[in-house]
Parts: C-alpha cells; sequence; structure tokens
C-alpha cells in the first residue's frame, strides 16, 4: 500500500511536468498552427521517427538477451521487452531518474537473475552508454566543429561542462571496475574521516559500498574473462544512442527541409544531451527544455520550431512513457499472479 501511494505520487508529479512542459512551450504558440504543421509534414517521415524510437527499443532489448548469456541465462523477449519498459517508465516518474535501475533488479530477481548479475548488467550498461554518447559526440563536434561554435554562448559552456564531466564520469567508473587498490584505499580514507567527524550511519554506508565494490569487481572479472562482450555491448548501445537521437533528423525531414545532415543533428542532439546530463534535476529539465527551443529555431526555423518541439518530445519521450508504464502494470501483476498461484498450487500439494 505505501508503495502504491509512492508511486502514485510519482505519477501525478510526471502529470503535472508533461502539462508543464507543453504551457511553458505553448504559452505564447497558437495550437491551431500546430495542428497545421503536422497536416502538412510528411507522415513517411514520421513513421520513420517511430521506427528509429522502434529501433532504439529493440537494442535495448538486444542488449539484455546477449550480456545475460555470458552468465549462462537465457531470457525470453517478453522478459527483455519487460525489464527495459521497467527502466524506462520508473525512470520518469522519479526524481532525478533514481527508481528505474533499482525497480529492474528486482523484476530480474523474480525471473531467477539474481542481484551480483543485474548489477554487473546495468553498470556496464551505465559506462558504455556514456561511452556511446561521447563517441557521437566526439565525431559530430569533429565534423560539424564550426557550427556548433556559433551557436549562443550557454550552449557552447555546457556542452563543454557536460563533455568534461562525462569523461571523468567514465574514468571513474572505470577505476572503480579496474583498480583493486586505489579506489578501496581512498574509500578507507573517507570512511576513516567519515568516524572522526562522527557522521550518523557511517557504518552502513561503508558496507553498503563494499557490497556495490563486488559488483564492480564482478564486472571486471566478466570482462576480463570475455573481452568480447565490451565490444558486443559498445556496438549494440551505440545503435541504441544513434536511434534515439536520429529521431529529431526524421521529424526534420517530415518538414521538407533538408540543409542539415543526419550527423549535424546528431551533433546537436548529443550536445544537448551532454549539457542536460551535466545539470542536476530539476535543473536539467529546464536546461534540456530550453536549449531544444534555442536549438530547434536555428534547426527548423522560428515557425516550425514549436511543432518540431512538441513532436519530438511526443515521440521519443512521452509516447514510449505511457506505453512502458501500461506494459509494466501487465508485466509485473501478471508476474504476481503467477507467483501467487505457484504458492496456492503448493499449499494445497
Amino acid at each position: 500500500m505505501k508503495n502504491i501511494k509512492k508511486y502514485s505520487w510519482s505519477i501525478v508529479l510526471f502529470l503535472v511536468l508533461i502539462f508543464g512542459t507543453y504551457y511553458f512551450v505553448l504559452k505564447d504558440y497558437k495550437i491551431e498552427d500546430f495542428f497545421i504543421a503536422v497536416q502538412n509534414c510528411n507522415k513517411g517521415f514520421l513513421f520513420c521517427a517511430f521506427l528509429a524510437l522502434f529501433g532504439y527499443c529493440f537494442f535495448a532489448f538486444q542488449y539484455f538477451r546477449r550480456i545475460l548469456k555470458y552468465f549462462g541465462k537465457k531470457i525470453s523477449w517478453y522478459q527483455a521487452f519487460g525489464y527495459h519498459f521497467t527502466e524506462v517508465y520508473f525512470s520518469a516518474i522519479t526524481p532525478s531518474s533514481i527508481g528505474g535501475q533499482p525497480v529492474q533488479m528486482i523484476e530480474m530477481n523474480r525471473d531467477g537473475i539474481p542481484y551480483r548479475i543485474s548489477t554487473v548488467l546495468i553498470l556496464l550498461n551505465t559506462l558504455i552508454y556514456k561511452i556511446a554518447l561521447l563517441t557521437i559526440a566526439v565525431i559530430g563536434f569533429l565534423f560539424c566543429f564550426t557550427l556548433l561554435w556559433n551557436q549562443s554562448a550557454l550552449f557552447v559552456w555546457l556542452v563543454a561542462l557536460g563533455f568534461i564531466t562525462t569523461i571523468f564520469l567514465i574514468i571513474f567508473f572505470l577505476m572503480l571496475v579496474y583498480s583493486k587498490k586505489l579506489i578501496p584505499k581512498l574509500a578507507s580514507i573517507l570512511f576513516r574521516l567519515g568516524r572522526k567527524l562522527k557522521i550518523k550511519k557511517i557504518d552502513i554506508y561503508e558496507k553498503q559500498f563494499e557490497d556495490a565494490l563486488k559488483g564492480y569487481q564482478e564486472c571486471a572479472k566478466l570482462t576480463k574473462e570475455h573481452p568480447k562482450i565490451l565490444w558486443e555491448a559498445y556496438f549494440i548501445l551505440l545503435c541504441q544512442r544513434v536511434c534515439l537521437l536520429s529521431i529529431s533528423y526524421f521529424i526534420y525531414l517530415s518538414f521538407g527541409l533538408h540543409d542539415l545532415s543526419l550527423l549535424e543533428i546528431l551533433a546537436f542532439q548529443a550536445g544537448i544531451t551532454l549539457a542536460s546530463d551535466f545539470m542536476p534535476f530539476p535543473g536539467g529539465v529546464v536546461v534540456s527544455e530550453g536549449l531544444l527551443l534555442q536549438i530547434n529555431e536555428f534547426i527548423y526555423g522560428s515557425t516550425l520550431a514549436t511543432p518540431a518541439m512538441i513532436l519530438l518530445r511526443t515521440v521519443s519521450f512521452y509516447s514510449i512513457v505511457i506505453f512502458s508504464g501500461i506494459f509494466y502494470v501487465y508485466f509485473h501483476f501478471k508476474k504476481r499472479k503467477k507467483a501467487k498461484n505457484i504458492i496456492i498450487e503448493g499449499e494445497v500439494l
């Protein structure tokens, strides 16, 4: 009952954010102009935008199926759908997107995948997903540097800070995974300092860190035994990133625009992602929406910037979150019903 109440408030907050976002975008805009713009756009390219969204989901499902095989775990497409949509849904309705992965791990554990495996799976996903974004950004910046540099100072500085922060985050993750002595020594110094400062629950935090470190060590062990897993995960997640970021390009084409290339659109989208990742919640949302509006005016022109913004957010975010919520309810309660039936049968027997 407590969890239902907590998630209900999260859903309410999420709906408020949806309506708040659309109000922010549409407050000075005539809604009928949006419908006229959508009616005149190329529906074939809009369909391609949804195909790109499907591609994003497909590679997420493929990641679960392929990587779990290295642990000797075989899952169905239905389970892969469930794990991915669980993460998408709970990341959307919880502050700072902190709820997705823990609930995802719980659902995997209910299917017989222990936490030590799901921890490695998610850690590897987090690390390589960041590397994939950085790859797209580096390629985009190399070939489109002048175009990006000529944008506003806010855009340039936030992208630069996001770029630097992401690099440091990747280095930190790599140290956590592969450094056997450095991170434990640094952690030991910090926890000793915490005890001297008489920080409450410091022993609990130390135990939690040690438990998490075991997951990192398990990840290091897996990648050392199967180095191929890194390249396979990188290829899958790079394709996933490209699919998600290319949604903007198909919306761009749907309005009959052709001045910018796919690489230039990807470079802009990668830059916005780096900038919004740099800012904490709720600042990240504000920055992301603000930069999207600003960059959309450059890409689409002032007339089509708002319709493009609405379509992009609807296709790439809200549509998948709504579908994820519906799928999760079915996925979760069907599993609970099955477990309940097994218990009842066991009692009868």
